[in-house]
Formats: C-alpha cells, structure tokens, sequence
C-alpha cells in the first residue's frame, strides 16, 4: 500500500455532507452506516484524493476554523464560474503573493474549501528557471505583467548566461534592467535586523546577490530597485525592502508593505557567503 495522509472531518450530518460536496466535483468512494437512511461514515474523492467525513461533528461558526481544505486544480476560474451562483464564495480568484491563483468556498458546515493552482507570476519564474521559451511565450501572452514583475523575472535570469533568449523576450515585454549596485555597497547590507516586536530578518550575501531571511524561513533573492531599495524575486511585488544609512553606516532596514512600514535596527553584520 502507497503511503498517504486522508484528513478525516467529523461533521454534524455525514449524508448532507456528501451530498453538498457531490454536488461541486466530488465523487463518492464508500459509505458506512446506511441504515434507516442516515450515513455515519463516508469517503469521498476529487482527483487522486480522498477525504473522509465521520459524524459527531459541530459547523464552525469562527472566523479561525479549526479544519480547512487545499485543493490543487488546474481550473480554478472554471470552478468559479460553475460554483459561484451556489455556494458561499469567501474570495472571488485571485493571485497570492507566494504564486498561487485561487478561489475561497464556504461549504455547508462553514469550513472553507481553497481551489488553487500555479499563478501567471509563477508560470513566469518556471519558465525562466527553466529555460523554457515556449512555456515564456505562452505566459506573457496570456497576462498583461507590470513592468517591475517582467523585472523580477529578468533578475531570476540574469543568474544563468545561457537565458540570452530569455531575456531578450522579457525586455521586448516591458522589463527594466535591475538597478546595479557595486559589491561593496552590497556587503555592507548583510547583516541582522531586529524590529521593537522582536521581528528579525536576516540579510546575506552570496555570489554578489543579496538574501533576505525572515526568521528562520529559506532566504529569499533580491532584486534592486535602486541603490537602496530591494524586492524578492519570489513575491511579486509583495513587499519591498530600504536599507537606511547614516555617517557612512548601514543601521536599520525598514520593510514597506502596501502602506505599512516597519522599521528594524541593525544588531549584527557582514554575513557573506561563498
């Protein structure tokens, strides 16, 4: 038998369950418990996998709900346009800074159901990262990019020479150059910082790239907007990072996200690597 992990949700009412998620894709795979025409037990499918339902259960009736459904798809604007005249929609679709599409559902016990699938944005970073001209062509033409995103993407292919035609393509569509920030401004970056709330970002740098780290998350690549703005090259222009210098020293970064600021003070630096 294949290893695997299937949620099992105990819910107030197993058959109206069942009945609510057949009716937006699912498929029954067993049930249990048929007698005088109540279920106990059920197992149903979407695609390769499986969720059980299990009675005893109560609706969630707060905001944090204490089980949820990711569902990866290929179709999510199809499913939208299917399910949005029946069923609770939490979030139309829409793109995540972390390179998802998706789509938010409320089922009948108000637990939520998120259809996802890879975003536009993320077509584009696979289709540098891998040197794939046609999957490039096919995404920008099916997407309308900002000039900074087609940035973010030529920064992820300056890395490897041999992504010329790569980035031929990207230029033609609206990319700006990454502004050139000389080794040694970049070096002096590198460093810790700490915000008042004990929020810490850790900047590296690496074969003359920078690298931020949020806690103890994977570091991530900047690009720069300027000599002392900077983007993650993952997040489409989720968040930007400004180092602050005074007398000659870098002492602060400040992170800007939509309209929020967050300063944090410098307490280590010089962190290079390879």
């Amino acid at each position: 038998m294949n290893e695997r992990v299937v949620p099992m949700i105990h819910v107030p009412d197993v058959r109206a369950t069942v009945e609510w998620y057949q009716s937006i894709g699912f498929s029954i795979v067993n049930t249990y418990g048929n007698d005088s025409g109540g279920l106990s037990f059920a197992i149903v499918s979407f695609g390769e996998t499986w969720v059980m339902f299990n009675q005893g259960g109560q609706p969630s009736s707060q905001f944090r709900r204490e089980v949820d459904l990711y569902i990866y798809t290929n179709k999510v604007d199809d499913i939208y346009k299917r399910l949005k005249d029946r069923v609770e929609v939490i979030e139309k679709p829409h793109d995540t800074f972390y390179g998802m599409h998706e789509l938010i559902i409320g089922d009948l016990n108000r637990f939520w159901l998120t259809f996802g699938e890879p975003s536009l944005f993320q077509s584009l970073l696979t289709s540098v990262r891998e040197n794939n001209i046609e999957l490039l062509r096919t995404t920008l033409e099916n997407a309308d990019f900002k000039p900074e995103t087609l940035t973010a993407a030529l920064a992820a292919a300056s890395s490897d020479k041999n992504n010329s035609e790569i980035a031929e393509l990207l230029n033609k569509a609206g990319a700006l150059p990454p502004h050139n920030v000389d080794d040694e401004t970049l070096r002096s970056y590198a460093g810790t910082y700490r915000s008042e709330q004990g929020f810490e970002i850790n900047v590296t740098l690496k074969g003359g790239k920078l690298f931020a780290a949020l806690d103890r998350q994977q570091p991530m690549s900047l690009f720069a907007i300027d000599s002392v703005s900077f983007r993650p090259i993952e997040l489409d222009n989720y968040a930007t990072l400004i180092f602050k210098v005074e007398g000659g020293r870098t002492v602060a970064c400040v992170v800007k996200h939509m309209s929020v600021e967050t300063e944090l003070r410098r307490v280590a630096g010089d962190t290079v690597t390879g």
